[in-house]
């Protein structure tokens, strides 16, 4: 079954480099998105980007950002080329077929991650390393390797998940850009909250330990990641398919 997962990944990820971002995304935005997050934005930050651990919150939400460009593609877009039919056809089983497209995302979302991640830390050691290796320390650094995978994982779930009930790629686009607005929106919002509850959490967020925190949310990540991926492999019926 590993096989038939990689098999199908590694198509999923040929399309997607071919293919591109199905809402439009040009390589070209897709290259700014880069120099932005790569270059500008540690340069910006000089050596807080790899010493405060606020950076944690990019490499959560980044991941997100790359995956759910790709994966609304994953079952609606097949459907619109007419190769849907084709793929449920062949001998892959359901789980195959399903864990491989997951895969896929996850491991395009994942590595664009850490490749801008890697050039902002060659940026920073250029523009304020001053002679000093700056890296991120281990506690940062192994937080941005979770949470990236955890998101990378939660997108995608999240994205086939929708990309198979979706009439089309722009409905399932609609959907994920709907969620990023469900998960996102109340962190923007936090700003306009009344200044005695800003100081109140502030307070509880100074007693409690990071990495106790950190953990917390990693482990609420990785249960949301296998209650979506266990939905998605009880919808995921071949024959429902082939009738759609």
């Amino acid at each position: 079954m590993i096989t038939d997962i990689l098999t199908v990944a590694r198509k999923e990820l040929r399309e997607m480099l071919v293919q591109g971002d199905p809402r439009g995304r040009s390589r070209i935005g897709l290259l700014i998105l880069v120099l932005i997050f790569g270059i500008v934005i540690p340069l910006q930050n000089g050596r807080a980007w790899v010493e405060t651990p606020a950076s944690l919150i990019v490499w959560g939400w980044m991941p997100f950002l790359w995956v759910s460009g790709i994966v609304a593609d994953s079952f609606a877009g097949e459907r619109e080329r007419h190769t849907l039919e084709a793929l449920l056809a062949t001998r892959l089983s359901d789980r195959a077929i399903l864990f491989g497209k997951i895969l896929a995302a996850m491991a395009y979302g994942f590595a664009l991650t850490w490749i801008i991640l890697l050039m902002s830390l060659l940026v920073v050691n250029i523009s304020a390393g001053h002679g000093e290796l700056l890296l991120f320390p281990v506690t940062i650094g192994a937080g941005a390797l979770t949470f990236s995978l955890l998101v990378c994982g939660l997108a995608a779930s999240l994205g086939v998940l929708v990309s198979l009930r979706a009439g089309s790629v722009r409905q399932a686009q609609q959907l994920m850009s709907a969620g990023m607005l469900v998960i996102f929106v109340p962190l923007m919002l936090i700003q306009f909250l009344p200044p005695g509850l800003l100081i109140s959490a502030g307070n509880f967020l100074q007693r409690t330990d990071p990495l106790q925190a950190a953990l917390g949310v990693a482990l609420v990540l990785l249960m949301v990641d296998i209650a979506l991926v266990l939905v998605a492999m009880r919808l995921f019926r071949r024959s429902r398919l082939i009738l759609d």
